[in-house]
């Protein structure tokens, strides 16, 4: 089994990084940008699919069990990545 170990940093106040830390993360964890929109749209081999819905960071889980998890955009990303992982587990 491969552990992963994830470090997000905390933007300073001002920055905008839009869902980018949930992005690199998931990339990290094996992840793959979409052919279309590979900054939006995440997929991984296991069938489950995060994507960022809109401007106000709302993004969504797909989960290969037909279940669909929405988030807000101020949900944290270490929230929305957890999530993510343990969908494909």
């Amino acid at each position: 089994m491969t552990t992963l170990h994830l470090v997000i940093d905390t933007p300073e106040p001002g920055e905008y990084f839009g869902r980018l830390d949930v992005l690199e993360a998931l990339e990290a964890a094996g992840w793959v940008g979409d052919d279309d929109m590979p900054l939006s749209i995440l997929r991984h081999p296991s069938g489950a699919v995060w994507a960022v819905m809109n401007e106000s960071d709302d993004s969504g889980l797909d989960c290969p069990n037909g279940s669909v998890i929405e988030f807000p955009g101020s949900t944290p990303a270490v929230v929305i990545v957890a999530a993510c992982l343990a969908a494909t587990a």
